[in-house]
This record gives C-alpha cells, sequence and structure tokens, in this order.
C-alpha cells in the first residue's frame, strides 16, 4: 500500500492526473492481479520493447511467490519486431501461447529486484545471460543505455531526440515518428518525449529552444557534435539516481556499465 500510495501520488503530479482517481485505477489492477486464481485461463500479453518487458518483469515479480497458478498462466509469444496490434487477423489468430514457467517467474522476479536497486551492476550483469525470457536482455540493455554516456553525458534517448530535431523533426509528433524509427526496443510516447523535451529545454544550459518549430541550442549543437559534455538534470533511471554528479555511466567503448 504505500508503495501504491507513491506511485499514484508521482503519477498525479507528473501527468497532471486527480490523485483520487489514479489510487482507484492502481488499486484496480493490483486487486486484479490478486485474483488470478479465479480465471481457468490467464494471457499475458507483453511485447519486445523495454515498455512492455519492463511491465512483465513487474508482473511477474508479483506472481513468483503466489501458488495455484500453474497451468494457468501463459505468455503470449512476441515476434520481436511488431507490435501484436500491427500483426494481420490470420497471423494474430495462429499465435500460441506458452505456459508460463517457474524459470520465467523466477527471471522476471530477479530482473525487477535489480531494476530498483540503485546500484546497476546486478542489471548489467544479468541481460548478459542467457534468459528464459526471450526478449527481456535487449531491453534490460536498452534500459541502462540511458544512463548517461561516458562520451558525451546524454542519454541514448536524449541523444535520438536531439539528432532527430537536428534533421527536422519540430515537434512531439515528428519527434515521436523518428524516434519509432530509430529504435524499435524502446518505443517510446508523447509523454515520454515531453518530459524529455521539457528537461533538455530548461535552465541557461539547455540544449533545445521550445519555439515553433523545436530546435536546437547552441550548446545543443556543440554537444551533438561532440565539442561540449551534457550535464544530466536530476532524474531517475528505475532505482538509479542520475544528476550532475551520479557516478554511474554507460561506456560505449565496453559495452556496459562503470561506475
Amino acid at each position: 500500500m504505500a508503495y501504491l500510495g507513491r506511485r499514484a501520488r508521482f503519477v498525479a503530479a507528473h501527468y497532471g492526473a486527480d490523485l483520487q482517481a489514479v489510487r482507484l485505477r492502481l488499486g484496480a489492477e493490483y486487486a486484479s492481479l490478486s485474483g488470478l486464481e479465479r480465471f481457468d485461463r490467464v494471457l499475458l500479453w507483453f511485447e519486445h520493447d523495454l515498455w512492455d518487458q519492463a511491465a512483465l518483469i513487474r508482473v511477474l515479480s508479483l506472481l513468483a511467490e503466489r501458488r495455484g497458478l500453474e497451468g494457468r498462466v501463459f505468455l503470449m509469444p512476441a515476434d520481436g519486431r511488431r507490435p501484436f496490434a500491427a500483426l494481420p487477423p490470420a497471423e494474430l489468430g495462429a499465435l500460441d501461447p506458452a505456459p508460463l514457467t517457474r524459470a520465467q517467474l523466477e527471471a522476471g522476479a530477479e530482473a525487477w529486484a535489480a531494476f530498483a536497486e540503485e546500484d546497476p551492476r546486478a542489471l548489467d550483469a544479468l541481460w548478459r545471460r542467457a534468459l528464459p525470457l526471450p526478449h527481456l536482455a535487449a531491453s534490460l540493455r536498452r534500459h541502462l543505455q540511458d544512463l548517461p554516456w561516458t562520451t558525451d553525458g546524454l542519454s541514448q534517448t536524449e541523444r535520438l531526440l536531439l539528432r532527430a530535431v537536428a534533421a527536422g523533426a519540430g515537434d512531439v509528433a515528428a519527434v515521436l515518428a523518428a524516434l519509432h524509427e530509430a529504435d524499435p526496443v524502446f518505443q517510446v510516447t508523447d509523454l515520454i518525449v515531453l518530459d524529455h523535451v521539457a528537461r533538455l529545454s530548461d535552465g541557461p544550459r539547455r540544449l533545445l529552444e521550445r519555439g515553433a518549430p523545436w530546435r536546437l541550442s547552441p550548446r545543443g549543437a556543440a554537444v551533438l557534435r561532440g565539442e561540449e559534455r551534457h550535464a544530466p538534470a536530476p532524474r531517475f533511471q528505475g532505482g538509479v539516481t542520475v544528476g550532475p554528479n551520479s557516478p554511474w555511466r554507460w561506456d560505449p567503448r565496453f559495452g556496459g556499465v562503470v561506475g
């Protein structure tokens, strides 16, 4: 309940939603997970991208200690490229759900615990292993790539966003389309784009100018060219605190997290 309260306050404040309505929705979602034993067959529809895989490991972490679900919960097979909504009806109808295994439940619970840790090294080690969830490793690696990079201080999403604006994407719709084209593993939403733009266009050292259309500031252009280094604003990346002096970075030469 304490977690749900914190989560509700974050969602309500971050997205301008009514706090009580958010509490009720979150409560209903968690209550539905508590009542899965009432159903003979439960299908989990989670795609390959980071957004869905993060939600999947949260769900699996909540189910890992439950009993009575054996043979009732099934994972729908994502193909690793397309969302389910993009599949033709015949192909969608031919999908064969696979029973969720104990190994998959335990992997999900382990991944969620590492995802929420302040130290990202356990998550960095986890994605390198052979995992029973086929799309999890790539999504965890992509999640870690949104730590500040050793090269320029940008996260991968920030870098792709700046490149899109530099190429002429001047509003949320154009940037969203460019990011979806550039990055199949992290399919951002419009709210995620707006969050990043708000951060990158704030203060005297901003990287973006939020006129119409959006454009790079002189400093943003210099950072993108590798001539200056970005100092990230405070935020969380999973359980990791990111900020100008945070110790954790993604090193593209090593291909992993460094302190």
